[in-house]
C-alpha cells in the first residue's frame, strides 16, 4: 500500500487533532515527539474529554486503579486515591499537558464544524471565540472519543413533566439530588454510580433498568484490586480474540470448559463478593455482557442497607408535573430523573465523503480501530475502547505516527477492508453490546501486540516469558516505545 509519508523529510508536516480528552493528548505527544507540527481542537474550555469537569456527575472515579489507568510514562501522584475520583484525574490530565509540553499546540473554546480534503491533505474549519477559522493540515486525527454525544430517550408526556432531566454527563451539580426524589434509568456504571450518589443525598432514590450488567468489585477478597487480576495476559487467554494462536484453538475448542468454568467462579466471586440481589444477577455467566461491565461497590452498599429501590422495568410516561408512569402500570414520584443511558455513535464533523468512508451501517470501517483503508491522511485515535484506555491510545498514536511518516508496511486498501469485515462479524459474535465496532475491552493486549507486530517491534515487554505472564501488567512496560521506533529507524538492534 502506499504510504502517506516518506520518513524524516516529512516530519514537520502539520496534524489536525479534534479533541483534547485522553486519546488527543496522548495522539499529541507522540507526534510533537516525532516532528510533526500539531494544533489540537478542543470545543470545551478545558481539556480532559469525557473527564473535564463539565461533564463529570458527583462521585465520578475510574473503572480501573490508578497502577492501570495511566499513560505509559507517567504516573500519578502517590496521594491519589487507588482508584482515582475525577477530579485526580483531571489534576493527572493536566500534569501530562503541561510535562510535555503540549499546552501550546491547544487551541480550547475551538469547535471543529468540518474536516474535508484540499488537495493532498485536508481543511479543518473551525468556530472559536474569535469567529470561525480555517487551518490547512496534511493530516488528521480524530479523538474525539465515543463518549461525546448523549444518547437519551425520548418518552411520552416529557411536556408534562415539571422536574428535571438530563443525561448521567450533564448531572454535574452535587446539589441536584438533594432533599429530591431521584428516578434514575439504566444499568451501566453511570447510572449505578449516579443512583449511588443519590442514595447519600436524596429524599429518594429509584434504579429503573431493563437489563442488569455483571460489575465487579473494586476489590476482590484479602484486598487485590479487580484490575490487577481483570488486566493481565493469562486472563485474557479467557476472551476468544479474532486471531487465535494454536493454543489459543486448543483452548477455545477442546479445552473451552476451561475458560467457561473460570468465567463461571469469576461471576461468582463478583456476586458474592458484593451480595448482588437476584434482581440483578445476568441472565447469562461471563464472558457474555463483559463488554458493559463496571465497577460498582457503593451502588451494592447503597441497596443492602435500603438507600436505593430497584425496578426492572422502563418508564412508558410521565403522567404529571412530578411523576411518572412504569410500563407494568406503577407511578413514581419523581423530581429528577437522569438518563444513564450511553452514547451515540456521530461524526457531524467529517464532510460527508468522509464521513461515508467511516461510518457506514452505523459501524466503524478502521483498519486496527486506528485507519480507513481509503482515506489513508485521516486517522482515529481512542476508538479501540479498552479495559485501559490511556495506554490502547498511546499505541495507537504511535502507529498512526509511523504511518504519516510513511514508515509502516500495510496491507492493500482491498485486505484492510476485508480484515475489517472479519472483525467486525467477531465483534458481533463476541461483543454483540459494541456491534459499532470501536470497542476491544478485554482484548487489550492481543491488540497492542497487533500494533506493535505491524510495527515491527518486540511484543513480549519482559525479560522473560514467566514475568510477561505471571508478573503484575503495568502500562510503564511500554514506555519505551518512542526509543525502540527510533532505534529501528536507524537499524539498531532492539532487545526485547
Amino acid at each position: 500500500m502506499t504510504v502517506p509519508g516518506n520518513g524524516e523529510s516529512e516530519s514537520r508536516r502539520r496534524v489536525g487533532v479534534v479533541g483534547a480528552g485522553i486519546a488527543g493528548l496522548a495522539t499529541a505527544k507522540v507526534l510533537r515527539e516525532d516532528g510533526f507540527e500539531v494544533i489540537v481542537f478542543e470545543r470545551a474550555e478545558t481539556i480532559g474529554g469525557v473527564w473535564a469537569a463539565s461533564r463529570t456527575y458527583p462521585g465520578l472515579r475510574a473503572n480501573n486503579s490508578r497502577e492501570t489507568y495511566a499513560f505509559s510514562d507517567h504516573p500519578y501522584e502517590s496521594a491519589a486515591n487507588h482508584y482515582p475520583d475525577a477530579e485526580q484525574i483531571r489534576g493527572y490530565l493536566d500534569s501530562y499537558a503541561r510535562r510535555f509540553g503540549l499546552e501550546s499546540a491547544i487551541r480550547l473554546s475551538t469547535e471543529v464544524v468540518r474536516v474535508g480534503r484540499a488537495g493532498t491533505g485536508f481543511t479543518v474549519e473551525t468556530r472559536g471565540p474569535d469567529g470561525n477559522g480555517s487551518v490547512a493540515c496534511d493530516f488528521v486525527v480524530v479523538c474525539a472519543g465515543t463518549f461525546s454525544v448523549p444518547n437519551a430517550p425520548e418518552i411520552a408526556g416529557a411536556d408534562r413533566f415539571e422536574g428535571t432531566a438530563v443525561h448521567s454527563s450533564a448531572a454535574t451539580a452535587p446539589e441536584l439530588f438533594t432533599g429530591q426524589r431521584v428516578v434514575v434509568v439504566g444499568a451501566g456504571k453511570s447510572a449505578l454510580d449516579c443512583a449511588a450518589w443519590a442514595a447519600d443525598r436524596a429524599r429518594e432514590s429509584t434504579l429503573v433498568f431493563r437489563q442488569p450488567h455483571w460489575m465487579a468489585p473494586r476489590f476482590l477478597p484479602g484486598g487485590v484490586p479487580s484490575d490487577r487480576v481483570l488486566i493481565n495476559r493469562p486472563t485474557e487467554l479467557l476472551f476468544r480474540y479474532h486471531r487465535l494462536s494454536k493454543a489459543e484453538r486448543v483452548l477455545h475448542g477442546p479445552g473451552r470448559w476451561l475458560p467457561a468454568a473460570l468465567m463461571w467462579a469469576m461471576g461468582n466471586v463478583f456476586r458474592i463478593t458484593q451480595r448482588v440481589p437476584a434482581i440483578m444477577v445476568p441472565a447469562r455467566p461471563l464472558p457474555v455482557g463483559f463488554e458493559n461491565i463496571g465497577m460498582a461497590s457503593e451502588f451494592f452498599a447503597a441497596v443492602r442497607t435500603g438507600r436505593i429501590t430497584l425496578r426492572r422495568d422502563v418508564i412508558a410516561e410521565f403522567t404529571g408535573p412530578h411523576e411518572l408512569r412504569l410500563g407494568g402500570g406503577e407511578r413514581v414520584g419523581a423530581d429528577v430523573v437522569v438518563f444513564g443511558t450511553g452514547w451515540r455513535t456521530q461524526l457531524p464533523f467529517l464532510a460527508p465523503e468522509l464521513a461515508a468512508e467511516v461510518l457506514r451501517d452505523g459501524r466503524f470501517h478502521l483498519y486496527r480501530h486506528i485507519l480507513p483503508p481509503d482515506v489513508p491522511g485521516l486517522g482515529f485515535v481512542g476508538y479501540a475502547s479498552s479495559v485501559a484506555c490511556q495506554l490502547s491510545s498511546e499505541i495507537s498514536a504511535h502507529w498512526l505516527s509511523q504511518h504519516f511518516r510513511g514508515e509502516l508496511e500495510l496491507p492493500e486498501a482491498e485486505a484492510m477492508r476485508a480484515e475489517i469485515a472479519r472483525v467486525h462479524a467477531w465483534v458481533e459474535r463476541e461483543l454483540p453490546a459494541r456491534r459499532e465496532g470501536f470497542f476491544v475491552g478485554p482484548h487489550l493486549l492481543h491488540h497492542i501486540d497487533d500494533l506493535m507486530t505491524d510495527m515491527r517491534l518486540p511484543v513480549r515487554r519482559s525479560r522473560t516469558a514467566f514475568a510477561e505472564y505471571a508478573g503484575k501488567f503495568s502500562p510503564a512496560r511500554y514506555r519505551d516505545v518512542a526509543a525502540e521506533r527510533a532505534r529501528a529507524r536507524t537499524g539498531h538492534a532492539i532487545a526485547p
